[in-house]
């Protein structure tokens, strides 16, 4: 059953993610029919963030009282429901409406993924499982990206939108169909000591958790990298077309072929640190060492974009910079997980609702910067770049000198004990 929740997981974030990423690959015949400005344009990319942290960070919370099949089935149908909507929007305010509601009810979903794969798979296993959900962003961001530009196409881009509105329902239902909310056994044990335990809530101690090192490094590092997680949904189709000069196609295939080389990076990476968590059950060494110096090797890989512009570097660096960088993604949720437990989904939230507040600065700033240099359009975007590149070099250097996780050894025990149980059944 593990196996059958991560595989859907992993097509649910797919699903999440090309509802993100559809809005960059049709961005030109969006911003040609609504007559759209880049500054305008940078606050539709915006837009997407501005109730994303907020109801991340609620829907995950509610998620840990209700269950996350109940959740993750709702808020698939309500995508649904929003992505046929799109084939009435004629003007700009129903756009940025649009995208406002679907990052509201989008907004849970990672938070509440990350923490279903968390009770199923050991520690053992969680930076793998983990990183198997991150590529399903990967591949719905990127890999898929040939597909949905000759949807766009063939349909338009609003028959585009609402062919995922119908990906939504049919895995809403199948997951309600073919999964299970948690393993029996342990479900029935856990369930009514995080009942008590959720009534019990020690709100400033809580508060307290958030900034100590761990928690609050840890989300900074997140959040630096989510800077280019938007940059590379929003910006990077406009960015391979406007200055690598590519035609459409071109750019569907080189956005497929980062996301492909970047997904078997950061899952290769996250084995890595699995493989010495394992061995050594060192947090620093297995998951903050490793994590900040991908990410900094990362960042200096896409500064390298800077010097050498040629289609074939850009593309070789983008893989390793994005492959690289994003391993803070499946490995962060462990490492706020681990603070606190029994409040997986909640933790979870706050770090990526936190880190998703990027969603909201960096579109409109990078449109910004953009804007400011309207006759060399090359050198802007160039300098939003450099401004990704340093605003991760700063941040995992910080996550690597301050984030010392604690030693969950209670917990890291009881789920053993639940992976033997599994296996035992």
């Amino acid at each position: 059953m593990r196996w059958v929740v991560l595989v859907l997981l992993f097509f649910g974030m797919i699903i999440n993610f090309a509802d993100k990423s559809i809005i960059g690959l049709a961005a030109v015949p969006i911003m040609e029919d609504l007559n759209l400005s880049y500054a305008q344009w940078g606050i539709v990319g915006s837009s997407y963030y501005w109730l994303y942290p907020v109801t991340g960070i609620f829907g995950a919370a509610l998620a840990d009282r209700i269950g996350a099949k109940k959740m993750l089935g709702f808020l698939m149908l309500t995508w649904a429901v929003l992505q046929f909507g799109v084939l009435a929007i004629a003007a700009l305010p129903f756009l940025v409406l649009y995208r406002v509601l679907l990052g509201a009810f989008e907004g849970p979903f990672s938070p509440v993924a990350y923490s279903h794969a968390h009770k199923w798979f050991p520690p053992k296993l969680r930076g793998f499982a983990n990183s198997v959900v991150v590529s399903g962003a990967t591949v719905g961001a990127m890999i898929v990206a040939p597909l949905l530009v000759a949807l766009i196409e063939i349909l338009g881009w609003k028959m585009a939108f609402a062919a995922l509105g119908a990906a939504s329902i049919v895995w809403a239902v199948a997951f309600q169909l073919l999964t299970k909310e948690s393993p029996a056994e342990v479900y029935e044990q856990a369930k009514q000591k995080q009942t008590k335990k959720l009534e019990k809530l020690d709100i400033k101690a809580f508060l307290l958790l958030l900034a100590s090192p761990a928690a609050l490094f840890t989300t900074l590092a997140y959040f630096s990298t989510y800077c280019l997680v938007v940059w590379f949904s929003v910006w990077l189709p406009i960015y391979l077309v406007e200055v690598i000069n590519m035609t459409a196609g071109q750019m569907g295939m080189a956005v497929a072929v980062i996301g492909i080389a970047s997904t078997l990076i950061y899952i290769g990476v996250s084995s890595l640190s699995d493989y010495l968590f394992k061995r050594n059950q060192n947090w620093r060494l297995s998951r903050v060492f490793v994590v900040a110096a991908s990410m900094i090797a990362g960042a200096l890989c896409m500064t390298s974009i800077l010097a050498f512009q040629h289609p074939v570097w850009v593309i070789a660096a983008m893989c390793l910079a994005k492959g690289l960088t994003y391993t803070i993604l499946p490995i962060g949720p462990t490492i706020m997980i681990n603070e606190m437990p029994e409040r997986g989904g909640l933790m979870t939230s706050i770090l990526t609702s936190s880190g998703n507040i990027a969603g909201i600065v960096a579109p409109a700033l990078t449109g910004f910067i953009i804007s400011l240099t309207p006759s060399n359009e090359v050198f802007g975007h160039n300098l939003s770049i450099l401004f990704m590149a340093v605003l991760i070099l700063v941040f995992s250097a910080l996550f690597l000198y301050f984030v010392k996780p604690a030693t969950n050894v209670e917990g890291e025990g009881q789920a053993e004990g639940e992976d033997l149980l599994q296996k035992s059944n």
